[in-house]
């Protein structure tokens, strides 16, 4: 018998006329639970106690004593937090032991005042046998008992035998904890699957932390479940490692990572990041995806090629002519010397192209010198005023630049703005000197080299001539015409140009920092401790004063900083200690670029279903992913099932392979349209297991193309009377109106005329008036989401959308646990969704 088997039922004899075996059970449950929970309240009173006692400390008066104070309050409200956490369904499951033991596993550990179990955490090696024993492998196990809670309230139970020879009377009660959560009703939100992981799944959950661990699943089979438990295990067993430096989680889109950020924090671990591809760069956020022919272009790796060229280029309005005066003498730089110099500063540069402005300006002087000699300039004798230093000093040092009356071997930087450059000295010194004491060298060294935004670089391709430069020989006509196009609104930003926008901070690097004052000997007032004169008490005021303490934050406070980007603080490009990336199989090369440069020392875990994928060159995304991943492109097969270690050639590191085998989501009959649908899409693909049977049969309909959008309100709401959880309307990717078989301009009309592409107003036209648990979005918002029922509208047309469209077809019609509707309007489809 599998576990996945239905136990042979033993209720008993009644105890009473209204007391059942299972009733005497739970009540038996009831009060060891009680126990505990009690308990769990001691708990919470001594993480308050100890808040307490961090700010009784403080009152000390002294720095040690407020770093004390911060790190007991910081530890403690942590403590109370997961405490608090952990109040819902503390206890969940109980394991019987051939030994007589008996332990109990739930959310959190829980010990008596004498340091003995009363509960242990899923997490721990004692609570693996919950959820790897099996009747083929019980593992010591006699029996496997799940609680189901409400509140503290022990209201149900499901048993496991697993080993009958060693029951010995023990009351087996129920019909299988883990087919009865199968099919549970959808409340919008992803919940944790902490009680009824599978063995295949905790194989992923407690994989080694060091490497990378790649997940292979179809549709249904617990990816990103099991992704989410592996981080919540990884923070528990390695907390100094992985909490410290910050865990990253990735997903295809907002409505995604949405959908599952409540299962982490109901597993008491609020820590990690969570992200989508659409908003992993400070400050910008994604509004929609490109068409196919527009993600292709911006996705490839070609496009880096493309934007070091853009940045390399003149910036938009940067002046062509240099004019300065010295001695009288007219000193004069063209457009042609000027490009000569600007792609010297980038071959010279080490550093960021922001920070090679110190560069810039020597060479820019230098430029002028030559030129000044040349006409025999140097010969004339030097008028006396040095009257625009200060001005041109106040400048340079809100630039980062230094001045230029300081002593020293020289007045500017080395070649990437780390160090003293020589000082010229003689005639040449002095004119370096006067000519960058000009107003209008300044003025011309601000917008000849700008501060330049990754978001400035990108609208400026918005112009085709501009952007033609850039490309080269590396995209033709036709291309650049459709990339300037999406570039010319820069508000309206596609999931592609995050990765865009990414790769463009790196090549532009941070701004120089400020150059800091040196301290005057009247300020250095040995009284004067953190701006407070403490003979007197006052504060001292001084712009530049900057305290000998700062606050102690940990790496989780800088990443909550770095998403409030208007504060002012500047902060550097984040890196993890392990990272997770969801949908992996649809990351184009450009976003394994932006991932890769915020992992580079980290582990990863990797969830993908090559199946699914909508990304068209798989070849170039999988080079992308192993040069992210610091490997080298694999050589060696996983066995189905298993998990292996396999060594790069060049890097030594450890990568873990599993596939997910069984589909927990979808019913057989809802599955066997699915898997019809992969058979269009690759034939040699097998499809996981549904191991659940509804007896409720998909609605395949053909509608004519006008009546849609009729229809599918209709099916709705016939859907809203069938189930009590959420809905998904699932439409083709937005198209233009001109675009061949495009069945989706019919879906949205006003007056008999097509409005043309899918806008979010549209959607609001479709979804108006139905309620919140509908849910209408398109097949790519759709990845990794899951439904009670599910719509789906024009398959032909989402087929037919790129040479990917049925593996995306593939993902929509298995985004449903209960009931099925397709909605085609070719009658062909009708068939080839129903018999295959």
């Amino acid at each position: 018998m599998s576990s996945l088997s239905r136990p042979a039922a033993v209720t008993g004899r009644p105890a009473s006329a209204k007391t059942t075996v299972k009733d005497q059970e739970i009540a038996a449950e009831q009060r060891y639970v009680d126990v505990a929970y009690e308990r769990l309240d001691e708990m919470r009173a001594d993480a308050q106690a100890m808040i307490r006692e961090g700010y009784r400390q403080s009152l000390a008066g002294t720095k040690g004593s407020l770093v004390d104070r911060d790190a007991m309050v910081h530890q403690a409200a942590l403590r109370a937090q997961a405490l608090d956490i952990a109040d819902d369904g503390l206890v969940f499951g109980r394991l019987d032991l051939a030994s007589r033991e008996i332990r109990y596993i739930g959310r959190i550990g829980v010990r008596t005042s004498e340091h003995d179990s009363l509960v242990i955490d899923w997490r721990a090696p004692a609570a693996e046998d919950f959820y790897r024993a099996t009747p083929e492998d019980p593992r010591g196990v006699v029996r496997r008992r799940v609680l189901h809670s409400r509140g503290h309230a022990v209201v149900d139970l499901e048993d496991d035998l697993l080993d009958p020879e060693a029951a010995d009377g023990l009351t087996i009660v129920g019909d299988g904890a883990f087919l009865a959560s199968l099919a549970r009703t959808r409340e919008g939100a992803m919940r944790d699957i902490v009680a009824t992981i599978q063995r295949e799944q905790d194989e992923v959950i407690r994989a080694p932390a060091d490497g990378t661990v790649l997940v292979r699943g179809a549709p249904g089979t617990g990816k990103t479940a099991v992704a989410l438990h592996r981080v919540a295990y990884l923070l528990f067993r390695h907390r100094r490692r992985f909490g410290s430096r910050g865990v990253l989680i990735v997903g295809p889109n907002c409505r995604f990572t949405a959908y599952i950020e409540r299962v982490l924090p109901s597993l008491g671990e609020g820590s990690a990041s969570l992200r989508s591809l659409g908003d992993l760069v400070d400050g910008v956020t994604a509004t929609g995806h490109d068409s196919p022919a527009l993600a292709r272009l911006k996705g490839a790796e070609t496009m880096v090629r493309v934007l070091r060229r853009a940045v390399a280029d003149q910036a938009p309005g940067a002046p062509d002519e240099l004019r300065v005066v010295h001695r009288g003498v007219v000193v004069r730089l063209d457009r042609q010397r000027l490009d000569k110099l600007r792609n010297e500063v980038h071959r010279r540069s080490r550093g960021s192209v922001n920070a090679a402005r110190g560069r810039a300006a020597e060479l820019l002087l230098e430029a002028l010198w030559q030129q000044y000699t040349d006409i025999g300039g140097h010969e004339e004798p030097a008028p006396p005023g040095q009257e625009n230093l200060a001005l041109w000093n106040d400048l340079l040092a809100a630039d980062g630049l230094g001045e230029l009356d300081e002593s020293g071997e020289g007045t500017g930087t080395n070649g990437n703005g780390s160090g003293p450059a020589k000082k010229p000295e003689g005639k040449q010194g002095e004119f370096t000197t006067r000519v960058r004491e000009q107003r209008a060298f300044t003025d011309f060294l601000m917008a000849w080299w700008p501060i330049r935004r990754p978001l400035d670089v990108l609208a400026a391709l918005g112009d085709e001539d501009r952007l033609r430069r850039a490309a080269a020989r590396d995209l033709d006509r036709d291309a650049v015409a459709l990339l300037a196009a999406s570039w010319a609104d820069p508000e309206t930003l596609s999931y592609q140009d995050v990765a865009l926008l990414d790769e463009l901070d790196a090549l532009l690097g941070s701004p120089p920092r400020p150059a800091r004052r040196k301290a005057k000997a009247a300020e250095d007032d040995p009284y004067v401790v953190d701006g407070v004169n403490i003979l007197t008490g006052e504060e001292v005021a001084d712009d530049d004063w900057e305290p000998e303490m700062r606050e102690l934050t940990t790496s989780i406070e800088r990443l909550e900083r770095s998403r409030r980007v208007d504060d002012g603080v500047v902060e550097e490009r984040p890196e993890y200690a392990h990272i997770v990336v969801d949908e992996a199989q649809d990351l184009s090369p450009m976003q394994w670029r932006m991932l890769g440069r915020r992992g580079r020392q980290a582990s990863w875990t990797i969830v993908e279903d090559p199946a699914q994928s909508a990304w068209e060159d798989l070849d170039a995304a999988r080079t992308a992913m192993e040069t992210a991943l610091g490997t080298d492109q694999p050589g060696a097969r996983s066995r189905r099932g298993k998990g292996r270690s396999r060594k790069p050639s060049t890097v030594q590191r450890a990568r873990y392979e599993y596939e997910l085998t069984t589909n927990y989501r979808n019913s057989t009959e809802i599955a066997a349209v699915a898997t019809r649908v992969l058979a269009l899409a690759l034939p040699e693909a097998r499809p996981a297991r549904a191991v659940r049977t509804s007896g409720i049969d998909p609605v395949i309909r053909a509608v004519p193309e006008p009546e849609l959008a009729t229809a599918a309100r209709a099916a709705v709401e016939e859907l809203l009377d069938q189930v009590e959880g959420t809905i998904g309307l699932i439409v083709p990717l937005p198209t233009g109106p001109s675009r061949p078989g495009n069945a989706q301009a019919d879906l949205f009309s006003v007056d008999g005329e097509t409005s043309g592409a899918w806008s979010p107003a549209d959607r609001d036209r479709l979804a108006a008036g139905l309620p919140e648990r509908v849910q209408v979005l398109d097949v790519l918002e759709a990845k990794g989401l899951e439904f009670d029922a599910a719509v789906i509208v024009a398959p032909e047309t989402v087929a037919a959308q790129s040479p990917r469209g049925l593996r995306v077809l593939y993902v929509a019609v298995s985004r449903a646990t209960q009931r099925l509707t397709v909605l085609t309007g070719d009658p062909t489809w009708t068939a080839i969704l129903t018999t295959g």
